[in-house]
């Protein structure tokens, strides 16, 4: 049995508005870490709002633990919104505590907290106010905070919304620790989903487009640019079949996709027979399927 199931649930914030998720289905097991893509608008927040149960579907049916009322399945449940406010005023210790005590209360609160301040590298600012954070800082403290209660599932809503590359950093290395957990990553930045999720769920105006695992993805999508010579090398190159996008008598420019092991093969059988390549670009699958399904766009590279 899936640890959360989505059974052709739809949603609408109001009778004559648009669809804001229509006829989605969705199995997650356990342990899972998927990535939710799309446009801003697409669904992403409106399915983990669902799963928390903080707005109903108006058809289909969401389980989590075979548990069909997500009040009781929410203590299951931790999340980080995309934007959080009025907690200034709250020192990570105290914010803790609280975030404790309103997931029902726990033995040994004290030391829950503690684990969670070292765990985040928080100790040493526990009694600090969070207005003086930075915003890595405060992601850190907001994470911990969801993951209080002992959650078995984590929702993360753009995690790393407005963070410099150092507060980036610190919460990419804080994410990267939960091994464990079935995390739910919803996000429009590809390279965050590549690091952190085994696979990922592709949403455009409400649907699900697709679901794929990353770990299969172990190609990507080359584009050289080079002489018209080149061509008898790569035609007896077996493992690519290109796509030739230009030629004429300066000029040979292909696509194919390919392992990055395979074109290094290609690169040194070029070199070898003295012929130079003016460009090379890649784009990863994800991105390309991103492109294709989400932007519409019909020109990859």
């Amino acid at each position: 049995m899936p640890l959360i199931e989505f059974r052709d649930v739809t949603k609408r914030y109001a009778k004559t508005g648009p669809t804001a998720v229509e006829n989605i289905s969705l199995a997650i097991n356990k342990g899972e870490k998927i990535g939710l893509i799309g446009a801003n608008g697409s669904g992403k927040t409106t399915l983990l709002r669902l799963l928390l149960n903080f707005v109903r579907p108006d058809s289909g049916t969401i389980t989590v633990f075979g548990e069909n009322d997500l009040e009781k399945a929410r203590k299951y449940i931790g999340y980080l919104p995309e934007r959080q406010e009025g907690l200034e005023n709250f020192t990570p210790r105290e914010l803790l505590s609280f975030a404790i005590k309103m997931n029902g209360n726990m033995p040994n609160i004290k030391t829950r907290i503690e684990t969670l301040l070292s765990f985040a590298n928080l100790s040493e600012v526990a009694d600090d106010l969070l207005t003086d954070f930075s915003k890595g800082m405060w992601q850190r403290v907001m994470i911990c905070a969801a993951l209080a209660h002992q959650p078995q599932i984590l929702l993360l809503d753009e995690p790393m919304s407005g963070l410099d590359p150092e507060g980036q950093k610190s919460v990419r290395s804080f994410i990267g620790q939960l091994e464990d957990m079935t995390i739910i990553y919803a996000s429009h930045n590809l390279n965050e989903i590549q690091d952190f999720c085994d696979a990922v769920v592709i949403i455009h105006e409400g649907s699900i487009i697709e679901k794929l695992s990353l770990q299969e993805i172990q190609q990507e999508i080359f584009l050289i640019e080079t002489i018209p010579a080149a061509r008898a090398v790569v035609e007896k190159f077996q493992p690519i079949s290109p796509t030739v996008l230009a030629e004429n008598d300066n000029l040979y420019r292909i696509r194919f996709t390919a392992s990055a092991a395979n074109v290094q093969q290609l690169i040194g059988q070029l070199s070898a027979a003295d012929i130079p390549i003016h460009k090379l670009r890649s784009q990863g699958v994800l991105e390309n399927l991103y492109h294709q399904y989400v932007t519409q766009a019909t020109e990859i590279l």
